[in-house]
């Protein structure tokens, strides 16, 4: 029950920073300065999404936490500057896997193409 409920609620945080991500930058200046507004709603709409079970209960708690800690290191970046870092690190290297396996995928196709 619990590890159901970490996983609802690392999806659901990241489905929350996917749309955030798209959202003008005049909402999410109000976000920013709005938090407790913010955390507010978002947790009645997982509450409302994930159902009123004991394992979405928990999962909307732990996102609710989630979503609090990322508001924070959102509005204080300068304190958090090396999770910027480790973001862009982590960015170039997906960047590099990706082309790898697009290399081998041209090569796997391109083998089976002579049999």
């Amino acid at each position: 029950m619990i590890g159901t409920a970490i996983a609802l609620a690392i999806l659901t945080t990241l489905g929350f920073l996917i749309i955030y991500a798209k959202l003008p930058l005049s909402i999410k200046t109000f976000i920013q300065s709005h938090t407790l507004l913010t955390d507010a709603l978002a947790l009645a709409a997982i509450y409302v999404l994930l159902g009123g079970t004991l394992t979405a209960l928990i999962a909307a708690a732990i996102c609710g936490l989630f979503v609090s800690g990322l508001l924070y290191i959102s509005g204080n970046k300068k304190e958090f500057l090396y999770l910027y870092d480790l973001y862009e690190i982590a960015t170039e290297k997906l960047k590099d896997l990706q082309k790898t396996l697009k290399d081998h995928g041209e090569k796997y196709r391109q083998g089976k193409d002579h049999e």
